[in-house]
């Protein structure tokens, strides 16, 4: 009983000492990336996890990248990949199979990063102060979707999961990535990419990219939670019930086709139409026969063989999305010379006005009939002396359709310019000649003067 116990005895401490110089290796494999991030970022970390199945990670972290105020939290990080003794005496050939695991990562809005992506969008805009996206029609005020209206929905962190998992097979000579990121209270989304390749090849990686050939890709979103947000924020700006803005946008948006030329195939605006519900569902799948490769990436300039190879489909809440006997190359180009939404928004922005006036014109002439019938002179007089006893309301001033000729007398004036290229112009008028005006813009930098011929301009509004 005596050795029993010693021998008992030997192999705990045998396995702690194992234990420890495994949690060791793990300590240093991460502190060593600390050190190596250095330079870009502050990195902290609570407790190091290392589990007898090879399962390692930290919980806690904090990455702090440099010039940017708000720290990406991790409350969990797991890495699986091999046995533990992968990690103890270390290996130069890529895992078999590897699994990444990231538990709540918290990102501000406030952050510079995204802070950096506000006035990325803000610098482009500025380049067409007027444009509209087709997607914001109907959304009020807002001209595109960006960070700031995500700020407006409600959104101040974006707290996620992310998982990874890569698998090679030397037998089948084959390569396969999943990632699935779940973004709380907005969306989930999930891919799936299948190659043939060597997992040997990818110690090099221009080696394996050149050879590898992809067999599969799939990519699953589900709404979460941001139509439904969206839809409140717009009807909000719109000033509408929630209920009605689904078939406000809709209609504007048929507009915006229309204006355009674009002729979408069939099924395809019902199934834009879904995915604006909320919890919609969309499933993009590509299988190309015989796989592809580089070579075929090389036909770039003929977009209907490569949609023809890459053999895609399409779910819209898992309704099928007929894509037989489309033209791509039309359809790409249709889309590609569209304008922004702004003549629709300009057109929707006139039209209460204008229906407004119609039903003045209807009521007068209808006051006019009733005085004509009423042969009664005291009738007459009294219709007579409520018309000119009623003060005219004055008119409010608004951006109105002003004739190219008519702008000289309109110097200094705020202005709307809308062009036939779509490079439309916001600023005030400071000058007018043969050649065309010119017009004072506020950017971001400061003020800039933007020239514009004659021959380019499509609509003028003048404020007034």
């Amino acid at each position: 009983m005596r050795k029993l116990g010693t021998l008992l005895g030997v192999l705990v401490l045998v396995t702690a000492a194992a234990y420890g110089v495994y949690w060791y290796q793990v300590k240093s494999k991460v502190d060593e990336l600390v050190v190596q991030l250095a330079p870009f970022a502050s990195v902290q970390y609570g407790a190091i996890y290392a589990h007898p199945n090879g399962t390692v990670g930290v919980n806690a972290l904090s990455i702090s990248p440099h010039q940017v105020h708000s720290p990406i939290l991790v409350e969990q990080v797991r890495v699986r990949t091999g046995s533990p003794l992968d990690l103890v005496f270390g290996s130069d050939e890529p895992p078999e199979e590897l699994f990444v695991s990231l538990k709540r990562v918290e990102q501000s809005l406030e952050s510079a990063l995204f802070h950096d992506m506000q006035k990325q969008m803000d610098q482009a805009r500025e380049a067409n102060p007027l444009y509209v996206s087709p997607s914001a029609l109907g959304c009020g005020s807002i001209r595109q979707f960006d960070v700031n209206t995500t700020r407006m929905m409600g959104y101040r962190d974006l707290l996620m999961d992310v998982d990874l998992h890569y698998r090679g097979d030397e037998n089948a000579r084959k390569i396969s990535f999943e990632a699935q990121v779940d973004i709380d209270k907005l969306a989930d989304t999930r891919m799936e990419l299948v190659f043939s390749a060597d997992p040997a090849q990818l110690k090099n990686p221009m080696m394996a990219t050149g050879s590898a050939r992809l067999n599969k890709l799939v990519v699953d979103y589900r709404d979460r939670g941001y139509n439904q947000r969206r839809v409140n924020l717009c009807a909000r700006e719109a000033e509408m019930r929630p209920a009605d803005y689904h078939a406000h946008h809709l209609e504007l948006f048929q507009r915006w086709l229309e204006v355009n030329a674009i002729e979408l195939p069939h099924g395809w605006l019902p199934a834009y139409k879904e995915l604006q519900q909320d919890g919609a569902t969309l499933t993009m799948a590509m299988n190309p026969v015989g796989g592809f490769g580089s070579a075929e990436l090389m036909m770039m300039q003929d977009p209907q063989y490569l949609i023809e190879k890459l053999n895609p489909t399409v779910k819209v809440n898992d309704a099928p999305l007929n894509l037989d006997g489309i033209k791509w190359d039309e359809l790409a180009m249709q889309f590609a010379l569209a304008s922004s939404g702004s003549q629709v928004a300009r057109e929707r922005e006139q039209m209460p006005l204008e229906q407004g006036s119609e039903v003045a014109e209807a009521v007068s002439e209808s006051q006019v009939e009733n005085t004509a019938e009423d042969t009664t002179e005291g009738a007459v007089a009294s219709v007579t002396s409520a018309r000119v006893s009623k003060p005219a309301k004055p008119v409010a001033k608004r951006f109105r359709a002003t004739p190219v000729g008519q702008l000289e007398s309109h110097i200094g004036a705020n202005v709307r310019i809308f062009t036939y290229f779509g490079n439309d112009v916001e600023g005030r008028l400071v000058a007018v000649d043969q050649q065309g005006v010119r017009v004072l813009q506020r950017l971001r930098q400061g003020m800039a003067e933007y020239p514009l011929e004659y021959k380019r301009i499509q609509q003028v509004e003048v404020y007034r």
